[in-house]
Formats: structure tokens, sequence, C-alpha cells
């Protein structure tokens, strides 16, 4: 007759008590567990730990961006947010370009803010303008 390693029921609904093992924590590392017989066991987990992210450095332009897009909001308000904001931006841009060395993509992105913000200063001075004349008229303003 062989024997087997592996243990045997004679009634299958037993449960098997010597192959039950309870979780007990972990850590980096390993799994602690318990077995039925109060053995405590450490399984390694056999895996590498990612390294975290790394936060790649704040574009240079990103404060210009911001800046026109509050910009395009401040349209709302008879454009006068926009009349403060977008020179604004348009100047942080030109820090940029005067006091960092910047890659092409980058000038050509100094190029951009310009024009947006040129093209936000060419709606906002019209639409101000009209909005204080329509008060001007209506006798809300000396």
């Amino acid at each position: 007759m062989q024997h087997s390693l592996l243990p045997t029921h004679d009634n299958p609904l037993e449960p098997d008590l010597t192959t039950s093992l309870k979780y007990e924590g972990e850590d980096d590392q390993s799994f602690f567990v318990s077995s039925a017989n109060s053995a405590h066991l450490t399984i390694p987990k056999n895996r590498s730990i990612p390294s975290p992210f790394v936060d790649q450095p704040a574009h240079p332009l990103t404060p210009a961006f911001r800046l026109l897009t509050w910009a395009f909001v401040g349209l709302a308000p008879a454009g006068l947010g926009t009349l403060v904001l977008a020179p604004a931006a348009a100047l942080w841009a030109l820090a940029m370009i005067l006091t960092r060395p910047l890659i092409r993509a980058d000038r050509i992105r100094v190029f951009v803010v310009w024009g947006i913000a040129a093209l936000l200063l060419g709606i906002a001075i019209p639409v101000s303008t009209l909005v204080l004349a329509h008060f001007h008229i209506r006798g809300r303003f000396p």
C-alpha cells in the first residue's frame, strides 16, 4: 500500500483542520498566517515594490494658460476681468521668454498666449465700452 503525503478523508464533509490557515496580517515583504495548530508562518510576497510616482516639474507657461482661462471667464461680467487678466497672462509669457531658455515648442506656446490674450482683449474692450456707455446713457455714471 502506498502512503500519500497529502491527507485523505474518509468523510468528505469533515473539514480539513490541518490545511486551514488564518490571516494574521502583512507588511511590505510578507504575509503572516497561523495554522489550526497555532503554528505561525511567514509567507513571502515575492513581488517587487513599485517606485513611487515622481512628480514632474510644472510647465513654465501653466500660470499663463490659467490666467487666460480666467480671462475668458472674465468676459461674462462685461469683460472687466479680461481687461486685467489677459494682459497679466501676456506679461507672464513675456517674463518666461526673457528669463528662461525655452525650447522651440515653448516659444510657440508664448506666441499662442499672446495671440489668445490679444483676441480676448479685442473682444473685452468693445464689450466693456458698450456696457459702460449703456450705464452712462441711463444716468448711472456721471
